[in-house]
């Protein structure tokens, strides 16, 4: 494949898989569709591509699979912007994605917990709770992301910022989720 169609092709399928994500997320069927079109595609393209995947089993409910598919397919799109943001090449794509590194896994069910929390917490208000909110989700983008965790660190750092003007309270179910970016 030439280098220009590569480019062409990972820039088209980020954008598609972003516009189908924003309005089929909730299509546990149209995700699964997607998910096996992109990792047909791009397993033998990408280095490390089905990594730390999660299995759909076919004895899976489908609210749970459609979870599967959820998580997975945020992991293809981060590691579709990572092979665009690393030139389209593979060479220094996973180079720190290695055995060395002692950075705790993503657990999305962490994520969802401190959402639960926060949301359910009197002492803090609905303005604050939006701002929570959205900050979680950006965080949780940056964590799932297929960047080396050196990178994700640098971009999860103005979160520690916007954390040290929070309680304590709020920054102690946050702060630990900044950790997950292996």
């Amino acid at each position: 494949m030439l280098e220009y169609e590569l480019k062409r092709m990972v820039n088209n399928d980020i954008e598609y898989c972003k516009k189908e994500w924003d309005n089929y997320s909730f299509d546990w069927e149209r995700m699964g569709r997607l998910f096996d079109k992109m990792i047909h595609k791009y397993i033998n393209v990408i280095d490390g591509f089905d990594k730390d995947l999660k299995v759909i089993s076919a004895y899976e409910k489908k609210n749970n699979s459609g979870d599967t598919y959820r998580d997975n397919l945020r992991l293809i799109i981060s590691r579709l912007e990572a092979f665009r943001d690393n030139g389209y090449k593979n060479e220094g794509l996973l180079k720190e994605n290695s055995k060395g590194f002692n950075i705790r896994p993503y657990d999305r069910m962490e994520f969802d917990s401190v959402r639960l929390t926060m949301d359910r917490c009197e002492k803090i208000g609905k303005k604050e709770k939006e701002e929570i909110s959205q900050k979680l989700d950006e965080i949780e983008t940056v964590c799932t992301s297929a960047a080396e965790p050196t990178e994700k660190w640098n971009r999860l750092r103005p979160y520690v910022v916007w954390l040290s003007g929070k309680s304590l309270n709020i920054a102690s179910y946050i702060l630990p989720l900044l950790n997950m970016i292996g």
